[in-house]
């Protein structure tokens, strides 16, 4: 019997898996048939067809329909979407300046050991 205050679930519920990630992840690592009729991961799948677009600008899907990039602009869709995923996007500049000026301050870091408690009231 549980004291009064006491969780019948000490740890409590667990966590749902809610992250887009964990799931893609988890799904990406089933097999499926490829076109050559070799199980593989469909993360591998994926890639396969990923660079095969991207390189031929055709891929046969593992259900053997076939999907053509139809122009140089689909490509650079293709390619634009590889290199930011492996390089990730361009750093953001901020410009913190005021005409051109950088903005200046200082900060002044003061010892704790040196602090007068009575100054808090």
């Amino acid at each position: 019997m549980f004291k009064p205050g006491q969780s019948g679930n000490p740890k409590g519920r667990p966590p749902k898996e809610r992250a887009l990630t964990d799931l893609l992840s988890k799904q990406g690592a089933k097999t499926l048939l490829d076109v050559d009729g070799k199980k593989r991961s469909q993360n591998r799948i994926l890639a396969r067809l990923l660079w095969e677009l991207a390189t031929t600008g055709m891929v046969t899907l593992p259900n053997g329909q076939e999907v053509v990039a139809e122009d140089f602009a689909d490509m650079m869709k293709v390619w634009m979407f590889i290199y930011r995923h492996i390089d990730g996007p361009p750093p953001a500049a901020l410009d913190v300046t005021t005409l051109g000026q950088a903005i200046k301050g200082y900060t002044v870091l003061a010892n704790p050991d040196l602090w007068d408690e009575d100054e808090d009231e």
